[in-house]
């Protein structure tokens, strides 16, 4: 590394440390000002952004220092963060002064900045999207028929999407400037205490002794780091990195390993406490506190992973496959130390505690990073290993400012997006226009709105997909008459499965190039193991016990039945119960778990009719006594 690179290098460090500095500061002492606190927030990482990722793609994705083109563009957007900084006292809430012909100059360029980092850091989707809806709020007024609106100056554009509070600067560039940034710098601080090491080997203990082993374990692992990171694709290409080769190594089919670990890492984002940024943002807009949206998400996320686990045991019970081989499942002595236990188990509860009790996200989020600093410096136990742990807390810092930046470059362009669909009114059109194709049942008006979110949400990130499906579908759901929380988790649902679902679905095109495997059948293995992921908004929609709201006796026997309707979808989705199944016995077990998961007794009770006469069957086939083993041979 030459010296100037070394420069660069040193630079790029100090502006990653910055910015986590910057977001625990305002987390113990208070945000500074509205406007204030998204400037500094954009401005470091967005100039982090052009000093990390290159112009052009090439071998690596981090460069080494900046072009000139890149300081221009640094030089740029830092002035216009400056800018508001500086003259956040003249932008309200409820009056937009005049924009004069510096500031539209100024709002072009910062807009355009914007996409750019988008662009860099996830692709060209999402800045395509935004750039189109530019357009459209300029060039409306020519455009025939139905679409067409009746025009916007640049001007009026220029003065709301860059003065007010509701354009650039807004509601989600908020979220991202706040406890968002907080909850992922937590997460990367997690990671890199050595508490994703610690959980891994929790779960090669928990289930690799079981059939199917490596798998449930790929499931307990993509999962968690899923749930921190909120995005899929990212997180299969980290965790599937060992995942998809150690179930390879112990006899799973390529396309099987995939499908496994895009499921799993898709269903993370939905997985309760974290949910990724998306869980924040539902809380967000409908005003309540983040626990209600935990509460609310349990259900769907435990059916999930029942499911999940069960279609892994029966795929391993239908291939005669091993368990993990006994030198490589940890004692139980090797994981419950002191050294391990203390980075994972007391930040986790600070923050379970604290969003129990109702405290800010701010202050949970903080006092979660905080915690994870402390118990990883003291649990080294000696005074040369607490020395070497502090040395080593910079270098943390810095790669959780490196893995924040990608956040704000994308909910500020989201952020972008919103203003224009809501300016142009393009949200309505897009809601009337949907409805109108439908029927007047509920169901189809809902598949219909599911599909679009899907299609909307292919290719972003999950918080992105989940916003741009609220601002489309969001406004037709609500007309529907269901209720809110309800409408939230079948958008954010849908916005997930953009992920899984052929024949976009990044998410599985990233485990199938790490597999070396047909990308289609693997994401066949996925939807397999996954149904829940598409019938549960529609169930919750239906009947609310699902979200927790009801009578407990009536949501403790509809998660009981529905328990038994997960292992059965599984068991016929696979192919696998007492015996294997025939083509008619697999159409009836997957018949039978959908009638149990359905609400009412009469389904209910046509399910279990069901299932009795599969297994009688197969017994009389068999021959012989069921012998599901869930434990290695002796």
């Amino acid at each position: 590394m030459s010296k100037l690179e070394r420069v660069w290098c040193n630079i790029s460090r100090f502006i990653a440390i910055s910015l986590c500095c910057f977001h625990i500061y305002t987390g113990i002492f208070g945000c500074f000002p509205n406007f204030e606190q998204k400037a500094i927030h954009i401005g470091l990482a967005l100039s982090l952004v052009f000093l990390l990722y290159p112009l052009r793609k090439k071998a690596t994705t981090v460069k080494k220092s900046p072009s000139v083109i890149d300081l221009l563009i640094i030089a740029v957007l830092l002035f216009s963060c400056i800018f508001i900084f500086a003259n956040y006292l003249e932008f309200t809430p409820f009056m937009v002064r005049p924009i004069n012909n510096f500031e539209i100059v100024l709002c072009i360029l910062t807009a355009l900045i914007m996409l750019e980092a988008t662009r860099r850091t996830i692709g060209w989707a999402l800045s395509i999207v935004a750039a189109t809806a530019f357009l459209y709020a300029l060039l409306g007024q020519y455009i025939p028929g139905y679409w067409a609106h009746p025009g916007f100056a640049l001007s009026n554009i220029c003065t709301h999407l860059y003065l007010s509070a509701d354009g650039m600067w807004g509601f989600m560039t908020g979220l991202s400037a706040t406890y968002i940034a907080m909850f992922i710098i937590f997460g990367s601080l997690l990671l890199a205490s050595g508490a994703g090491e610690t959980l891994v080997e929790i779960a090669k203990y928990l289930t690799g002794r079981f059939r199917g082993g490596p798998a449930k374990v790929a499931i307990l692992s993509s999962g968690f780091f899923a749930m921190i990171s909120g995005s899929p694709t990212a997180n299969v290409a980290t965790t599937g990195a060992f995942t998809i080769p150690m179930m390879k190594k112990l006899g799973y089919k390529p396309e099987f390993a995939a499908g496994v670990e895009a499921a799993a890492s898709s269903a993370g984002v939905l997985t309760p406490p974290i949910m990724g940024a998306a869980g924040f943002i539902i809380a967000e807009i409908l005003g309540v506190t983040y626990l209600k949206v935990v509460i609310a998400a349990a259900i769907p996320a435990y059916l999930f992973y029942v499911a999940a686990f069960m279609g892994v045991h029966f795929q391993a019970v239908r291939l005669d496959l091993k368990p993990l081989p006994k030198e490589e499942i940890p004692a139980a002595s090797s994981i419950l130390i002191p050294s391990k236990m203390t980075t994972l188990v007391i930040p986790i509860g600070i923050l379970l505690y604290m969003l129990i009790k109702g405290y800010s996200l701010m202050l949970v989020g903080t006092s979660a990073c905080v915690a994870v600093l402390i118990t990883y410096v003291i649990s080294g136990f000696s005074i040369e290993a607490i020395k070497r742990r502090i040395i080593r807390v910079p270098s943390m810092l810095e790669k959780a400012g490196r893995t924040l930046v990608i956040i704000p470059a994308i909910l500020v362009t989201a952020q972008m997006l919103l203003f224009f669909l809501e300016y142009t009114g393009l949200n309505l059109k897009f809601s009337i226009f949907v409805m109108s194709m439908g029927t007047e049942l509920l169901l189809n008006k809902l598949i219909l709105l599911g599909i679009l979110v899907m299609v909307l949400g292919t290719g972003l990130p999950v918080s992105a997909a989940y916003l741009l499906g609220y601002s489309v579908a969001g406004t037709a759901l609500v007309e529907l008459g269901l209720l809110p929380m309800s409408i939230h988790l079948f958008i954010l649902y849908y916005a997930v499965m953009a992920n899984l679902t052929p024949p976009l679905c990044p998410a599985v095109y990233v485990a199938s190039t790490i597999a070396g495997s047909n990308w289609l059948k693997s994401a066949g293995v996925a939807l397999k193991l996954s149904p829940l992921l598409y019938l549960m908004p529609f169930i919750f929609v239906f009947d609310p016990t699902f979200i927790m709201i009801g009578a407990p006796a009536h949501i403790l026997i509809n998660v009981l039945t529905a328990t038994i309707g997960a292992v059965l979808m599984s068991s016929g989705l696979i192919g696998q119960l007492v015996i294997r199944c025939n083509f008619l016995e697999r159409i009836a077990s997957t018949s039978s778990g959908v009638l149990l998961l359905l609400p009412g007794y009469k389904t209910d009770f046509l399910g279990v009719i069901l299932i009795c006469l599969i297994l009688i069957e197969q017994m009389v086939r068999s021959g012989k006594r069921p012998n599901i083993r869930f434990r290695r041979k002796k």
